[in-house]
């Protein structure tokens, strides 16, 4: 069900492999190069990419399978109904004072529709912020994904300081070289390992609750 984004994952973890591969190499003759220091940096911004395209992918995979399905809005379980419905509640918060009741109304219908509901694979639950430990969490409860959200072995933190460090280079506030001096090529090799752990445990989390169909809604809280 995931496999064409599993490849595309492994393709983005194997450039992280790859550079920390050069990293290490040449760590053993130049650790105070500054082209060195300046790859270990940018490692930063290829592992939150494989971060970002991970969840973003696996999402629009499973809305893309569940709308296959042709549920009736009131088939999903609660959480999920905030991404079925989620152009209806769009319209309702950018509604007028004049269109507002309108806009209840047709929230309710869509709700209670005996018609499948048509869902958009693009939406993903975001707060605007780049991906973090608490929207990792937050996609977990919406979709109603099995076990903890972050794998274990693996600490929330390391999250916090992939998404810090790839923004400080990405929009200029600190220089790959900076960041990457405070790094040895062992910690960040941990980290690429930390990252694959990470990405293969969100679709494993999607892969689960695709197969046990558990999004349904059962008559249980």
């Amino acid at each position: 069900m995931y496999q064409t984004v599993e490849l595309e994952i492994r393709d983005r973890l194997n450039q992280s492999k790859e550079l920390i591969s050069h990293i290490s190499s040449l760590e053993t003759v130049e650790q105070s190069s500054d082209l060195l220091k300046i790859q270990k940096g940018f490692l930063f911004i290829s592992l939150y990419s494989s971060i970002e395209y991970t969840i973003t992918s696996v999402v629009s995979r499973f809305l893309e399978l569940v709308s296959q399905e042709e549920l009736k809005p009131m088939e999903f379980k609660k959480y999920l109904l905030c991404t079925v419905l989620d152009n209806k509640f769009k319209a309702l918060l950018g509604s007028s004072k004049k269109t507002v009741w309108n806009k209840k109304k047709e929230l309710f219908d869509a709700l209670f529709s005996s018609e499948p509901a048509i869902i958009d694979d693009s939406v993903f639950p975001t707060d605007g912020i780049n991906i973090s430990q608490q929207q990792i969490e937050d996609i977990w409860q919406i979709f109603h994904l099995p076990g903890d959200a972050i794998p274990t072995g693996v600490n929330a933190w390391i999250l916090k300081e992939i998404k810090d460090h790839r923004n400080a280079i990405a929009h200029g506030r600190e220089k790959a070289v900076t960041i990457g001096g405070r790094y040895t090529g062992q910690t960040l090799t941990q980290r690429v390992a930390d990252v694959e752990t990470l990405c293969f445990h969100i679709v494993a989390g999607f892969e689960s609750v695709s197969v046990s169909k558990e999004y349904k809604y059962s008559g249980a809280v």
